[in-house]
């Protein structure tokens, strides 16, 4: 598994991972409709904050986006069929560590 920087052309890819994420988890059709604002990614958000993938055999299974000007969490998902598979420990892994570094210094999460 390899976490990087996310690239702009990935923004479709990350906005579905985040509605996917979301109906998995139960919510009901009409409240994704009303969030899909909030749970589309554009490439202008990838160009503008810390946003990083995790990937594998050239699939990406997760991402997590730190917002540019504080070390605040903005979106954090999971492709369904990797939750519970370790994905989101390792994405919290390394966002601990990137908050610390790009952000200007994160608490440790734990």
């Amino acid at each position: 598994m390899t976490i990087r920087r996310a690239l702009p052309d990935e923004a479709a890819t990350l906005t579905q991972i985040a509605l996917d994420a979301t109906r998995y988890w139960g919510y009901p059709e009409h409240w994704i409709k009303h969030w899909k604002s909030d749970l589309t990614i554009s490439s202008e958000f990838i160009r503008d904050n810390h946003v990083y993938v995790t990937e594998e055999d050239g699939e990406i299974r997760g991402f997590y986006a730190l917002s540019a000007d504080k070390a605040e969490l903005e979106q954090m998902w999971v492709l369904p069929a990797f939750i519970g598979t370790g994905v989101g420990k390792e994405l919290l892994l390394d966002l601990s560590d990137r908050a610390s570094l790009e952000c200007g210094g994160l608490p440790p999460l734990w």
